[in-house]
């Protein structure tokens, strides 16, 4: 009997124009010199979307000789559960008080899906609960296999009795006449200013949950794909 990662779709790579490399300020970015084997992790300090975005580089020994005005770097990142690798021209470099770059905006990048279902950012009511606890919360992004939940910040009941591993039943909101139901398992936590933030894989075995949730991400992805070729 064949495993899950068999049946998994293959990951492509596809080639875009830069809008859809999102930087953010305090991002790593693997930066590399053309023709040069060494490589060397940044941090974005800031960004002016699609004109250039500033860099700063490590002190080690080499920085100097790779960060020159009118070099071509080679870079590589992940945001959001995608790989991206482009080229940027340096355009400018200071070394006081620390190494820093200025570099070209790219105009294309290789993206690379790293999930083995795509995300579709979203906000919809939700309710999640076991046992122990019960909370309100918005699902702010939902893919086939699973979703990312913040807990309402407003509720008076703060959730501590919570861990990674935990099975919990989740219902969704998925229209204003559809509510959805499906099993599911906390695979990550995260605080988010006085809340709480929920990575959720969804239960194998919940065939109807997962059927109505495919048939609204396929949906809302369509809607995403639209709206992107507008922009």
């Amino acid at each position: 009997m064949s495993g899950p990662e068999n049946n998994a779709p293959p990951k492509r790579s596809q080639r875009g124009p830069g809008m859809f490399v999102a930087f953010k300020p305090g991002q790593p970015v693997l930066v590399q010199a053309m023709g040069d084997s060494q490589r060397y992790w940044g941090r974005v300090i800031g960004v002016d979307p699609y004109d250039y975005f500033i860099l700063k580089l490590p002190l080690v020994p080499g920085i100097l000789r790779l960060a020159t005005q009118g070099a071509s770097l080679t870079l590589r990142m992940e945001n959001e559960g995608e790989l991206y690798g482009f080229s940027c021209d340096v355009i400018a470099v200071t070394h006081k008080p620390h190494p820093l770059a200025i570099l070209s905006y790219p105009a294309t990048a290789e993206r690379l899906q790293l999930r083995q279902h795509k995300r579709v950012k979203c906000l919809i009511p939700a309710m999640v609960q076991n046992d122990f606890f019960n909370s309100s919360g918005f699902v702010v992004d939902l893919s086939r296999g699973g979703c990312r939940l913040v807990l309402d910040l407003f509720q008076k009941q703060r959730i501590v009795n919570l861990m990674t591993g935990d099975a919990v039943s989740l219902s969704i909101s998925l229209d204003s006449m559809t509510s959805c139901k499906c099993a599911a398992k906390v695979v990550a936590l995260q605080d988010v200013g006085t809340g709480r933030a929920l990575g959720l894989s969804f239960d194998q075995d919940c065939a109807a949950g997962k059927s109505d949730i495919q048939e609204f991400v396929d949906r809302l992805e369509t809607l995403s794909n639209l709206l992107q070729d507008r922009e």
